[in-house]
């Protein structure tokens, strides 16, 4: 290729520099160029060329591989290559045209690429290679003992990239493994050059021109045979003492820290003594105790590295990052007597300026048509550089690389055609990045999830929709899988995730549970706004229901909504409850107040479960209509719910017809009302300050029961009937079960008139045990054993279809201020054990009559089966047959008699009377006949006597004899 000057003509050949590249890169003649790299960093290269056509397409150049020939002393070449990132015209004139174009590692591809991707159980160096592998036709390569280093290191639970480019991603992630990376020159691969991951940087290949016998410290002159170092500066940083990480171990509930020293070589002295790094990490930031001392070795290891740099300048045409070299005679950096240093470093960052030997017509021809070319010798990120001497400053590290090479670099690269200037480290301990952008939970800076996400729960394969029962897929903590809307698909990557689900409250064995189901949208935080640690924080409704309130955007008329569906409501029956894109819209809504409608006015708040698989569900429903304030807890299963307020329907978002007011308690299966310490059921009201256990009216009531039943046993007693047990005692006298001090009436009205401590339940149940009853300050009523207490303030009714039994173990005792009926349709039996007692007129003796037994139709038959029949009356007894006889029968002896002794008795065939006086015998006929037999058939009961006692012994219902 030649390049035709006004006056001349010069060509590749034999010039310090080309340009090989293909397309209308072949066309161009290099003028000069700049360059700068770094250990895991981006570098770039901006060669300034000429040509004679003003016209070359830049878009051909743009992409395309190339590579920048050095021509070396000995007369060799050394390449540099890239890909072209840019391409410019920087101007023309009279036939000649400048360009520039900047080449990059192909790696910086990855910076024009972002992706959102989840990892999960997978080593970090399987993720690289799954993110490297991406880049087709481009080459990577990963150093021998990369294995090695990350061997003991957990496979990393999961690994987020999250609105990061895919060289951020990477960039961090290896340098919290330790790991760097730079390029090789490499023949084969399609770009020419490949990416070199390394582990340790004393494995990294020597420079060509240190090769042997090491590179020299000489000046630069033309005289010199071989290229050399110049200028070097030896820097040293105080550095710390100890490195120590400190992070929390979530599943093991401990924090887990690693530690790790300064070695001799970074011993600083009695002024460095005692200091430390202390990083604390965020949560789950470290697996497990091997991992921190991991990680806290590794960040010693970065402090070492830079706390001892060596800065240079030179005109060693083959140095490049990521090479090492030997210096020769540099013992003058030495401090003397130092043990153990070798001049071997690792070439960290470097800036090159090189300019071509171009004729020197052609050189000043460029510069009077195009502009001086150092104009155009810089990097992107262009800034002035102060340096103009061959003094190297301390702050020449930060500079290296930045705006645009040294001044003295470029002067000194007019003069022999090359300089570099250079950052390295020490070849005898391990280059590690120094993490940059740690913000407490990493530490390698990481994108930070701010504010809150959404996400959909899933299943194990990542499904976003339910199979049948299996709504629910969580582990052992409670953590659910979650799909954030932000992720990525494909092979190698989690559908999902695990995220710990945060509750309103959570302890030992107590709080509240919410289990988000598979299909519902969640919302999502991160703990120290690290995106490897999310937590679910609530749920959201993403539906869209039927019908409701048409949309006004910015004021305009929206798109009329079918407001009919609500209509079809009625008090068994939902309406509208569909959705109409996919999602889960609010059982409860107020988009549906009018009468016609649903009659909800956004009054319905509360909570709604639902059954796995069916459409069953449980609630908790909080009405605030105005003036019709309700609650319902309600379980679908056997239609079973408690309504406390103002009672009505309600069908899904529908507020149905009026059903009370009040408490209504329901189910369709078996109910149970059950108080260890008593129930009160009363329909006296009491004040809502009042104790709960209030039963001022009810103890009223059984104290008047109590003394009805006294009164009457001692009228009974006069009256020689079968005395009272209710007001006597039943397990002896003045005894019951209830109370061995009372007799059962009394013993319940002294229950009923318990109180206990308010203030303690162990003092109240005390109390109740001791049966107190004082009222005194402190007290509140309360029973003192437990009873079932019922007291209906207008009256008590119990009624069956079938049947009602009152059984007792101990007493029956019926009692009414008035009177008592007993109405039978079909028969009345009435059985005891040992006496019947009926005792009637004690109170009113002067009625007509004091007690009736009346048939109305067929016979009244009064029988004593077993003992003695006696009928009393303290007055007259009278027996009277309408239309029949009366008919006194017994097997042994019947005796009617009076209080004077008077008396007859039949027996033993005999008719004996006898009276204290004289014996009229009044009759209009007398006739005395012979004795006679004359039997009599008496009735048989339908049960045996056998049956009765047995019976009896086993406290068991009759058996009828058949």
């Amino acid at each position: 290729m030649a390049v035709n000057a006004s006056n001349g003509s010069f060509s590749a050949q034999s010039r310090l520099y080309r340009l090989d590249g293909e397309g209308a890169m072949s066309s161009l003649q290099v003028e000069g160029w700049v360059a700068r790299e770094g250990l895991s960093e981006l570098g770039e290269m901006r060669v300034v060329a000429l040509a004679d056509n003003a016209a070359l397409d830049l878009n051909d150049m743009v992409s395309r591989p190339a590579t920048l020939w050095t021509t070396r002393a000995d007369g060799s070449e050394t390449g540099r290559s890239g890909v072209v990132r840019a391409a410019e015209m920087l101007g023309g004139n009279a036939g000649m045209a400048r360009y520039r174009v900047t080449l990059a590692p192909w790696l910086w591809l990855a910076t024009q690429r972002r992706d959102n991707r989840i990892y999960e159980n997978q080593p970090v160096l399987e993720i690289v290679r799954h993110v490297l592998d991406g880049y087709e036709g481009y080459t990577y390569k990963v150093s021998a003992e990369v294995e090695h280093h990350l061997a003991d290191l957990p496979a990393r639970s999961y690994t987020t990239q999250y609105r990061e480019t895919d060289y951020a991603f990477l960039s961090r992630l290896l340098a919290e493994s330790g790991l760097g990376w730079t390029t090789v020159e490499d023949e084969a691969a399609p770009a020419r050059h490949a990416v070199l991951i390394f582990a340790d940087s004393r494995s990294l290949a020597e420079d060509a021109e240190s090769a042997g016998a090491g590179v020299r410290f000489q000046r630069a002159h033309a005289t010199e045979s071989r290229d050399g170092v110049q200028a070097l500066a030896r820097r040293r940083r105080r550095g710390v003492e100890r490195v120590t990480v400190l992070a929390w171990h979530e599943s093991g509930k401990h924090a887990i820290s690693g530690q790790a020293l300064a070695g001799p070589a970074n011993a600083s002295g009695d002024d460095g003594a005692g200091l430390e790094w202390f990083e604390p990490l965020g949560h789950g930031s470290l697996l497990n105790q091997a991992h921190a001392q991991f990680q806290a070795t590794l960040l010693m290891e970065a402090v070492q590295a830079s706390a001892e740099t060596f800065l240079g300048r030179g005109n060693v045409r083959t140095f490049r990052s990521g090479t090492r070299f030997t210096l020769q005679d540099m013992s003058p950096l030495g401090p003397a007597g130092e043990s153990g240093f070798e001049p071997v470093f690792a070439l960290d960052r470097l800036e090159h300026a090189g300019v071509n030997n171009l004729p020197g017509q052609a050189d000043a021809s460029m510069a009077a048509k195009l502009g001086a070319l150092d104009d155009f010798l810089c990097f992107e990120d262009d800034e002035a550089c102060e340096a103009t001497d061959d003094n190297v400053r301390d702050h020449d590290d930060a500079l290296i690389g930045v705006g645009r090479p040294e001044a003295a670099v470029l002067a000194r690269a007019h003069e022999v055609g090359y300089a570099n200037r250079f950052r390295a480290v020490r070849c005898d301990r391990p280059w590690r990045a120094l993490p940059a952008g740690a913000r407490g939970a990493r530490l390698v800076g990481a994108p930070s999830a701010v504010g809150v996400h959404t996400a959909i729960v899933t299943n194990a394969e990542g499904a976003t929709e339910a199979s049948g029962e299996d709504e629910i897929y969580r582990n052992a903590r409670g953590d659910v899988r979650v799909r954030f809307h932000w992720q990525a698909d494909g092979d190698g990557l989690a559908k999902s995730r695990w995220a710990r689900v945060a509750q309103r409250q959570a302890g030992a064995g107590m709080g509240m549970s919410f289990v988000p189901r598979i299909g519902q949208e969640v919302l999502v935080r991160f703990l120290d706004e690290d995106i490897d640690q999310p937590l679910v924080v609530g749920a959201l409704y993403n539906g869209r229901g039927e019908g409701g309130i048409p949309s006004t955007p910015g004021g305009k008329s929206g798109e009329a909504m079918n407001t009919e569906v609500f209509a079809a409501a009625t008090d068994g029956k939902p309406s509208a409850q569909a959705n109409l894109a996919s999602g889960n819209a609010p059982a409860w809504h107020g988009a549906a107040g009018g009468d016609e409608q649903h009659r909800n006015a956004a009054a319905l708040s509360g909570f709604k479960s639902k059954e796995f698989g069916g459409d069953g569900y449980n609630q908790i429903v909080f009405d605030d209509s105005d003036g019709q304030l309700r609650m319902q807890i309600k379980s679908t299963q056997s239609a079973s719910e408690l309504n406390l307020g103002h009672l009505i329907h309600q069908s899904g978002n529908y507020r149905g017809n009026v059903r009370g007011v009040g408490a209504e308690l329901r189910t369709d299966a078996f109910g149970a009302l059950r108080g260890g310490g008593g129930v009160l059921l009363t329909t006296y009201t009491a004040g809502a300050s009042e104790p709960a256990g209030d039963a001022a009216a009810p103890l009223a009531l059984a104290g008047q029961a109590d003394l009805m039943a006294q009164s009457f046993d001692g009228v009974v007693g006069a009256h020689q009937g079968v005395r009272l047990a209710a007001a006597r005692g039943t397990t002896a006298a003045g005894a019951s079960r209830l109370d061995g001090e009372r007799a059962p009436l009394a013993a319940m009205t002294h229950a009923v008139s318990g109180t206990v401590a308010g203030d303690a339940v162990g003092g109240a149940a005390g109390d109740a045990s001791a049966k107190h009853t004082e009222v005194v300050d402190g007290k509140v009523p309360h029973l003192t054993d437990p009873l079932v207490l019922m007291a209906g303030r207008a009256g008590l009714t119990q009624a069956a279809g079938r049947n009602v039994q009152v059984t007792a173990g101990e007493l029956v005792h019926w009692s009414s201020g008035q009177d008592h009926n007993l109405a039978v349709i079909g028969s009345l039996r009435v059985h005891t054990g040992q006496a019947l007692g009926i005792v009637a007129g004690v109170q009113k003796g002067g009625a007509e009559s004091g007690l009736d037994l009346i048939a109305g139709t067929g016979e009244v038959d009064v029988i004593s089966q077993h003992d003695v029949l006696t009928m009393q009356a303290q007055q007259d007894l009278r027996m009277v047959s309408a239309n029949a006889g009366i008919e006194y029968a017994s097997p042994k002896r019947i005796r009617i008699a009076n209080a004077a002794g008077a008396s007859i008795v039949i027996e033993g065939g005999n008719i004996t009377v006898t009276a204290p006086g004289r014996i009229d015998v009044k009759t209009g006929n007398k006739q005395f006949a012979g004795p006679t037999q004359m039997p009599y058939p008496f009735p048989q009961f339908t049960v045996c006597k056998s049956c009765v006692l047995d019976a009896q012994e086993s406290v068991q219902s009759i058996t009828d004899k058949a």
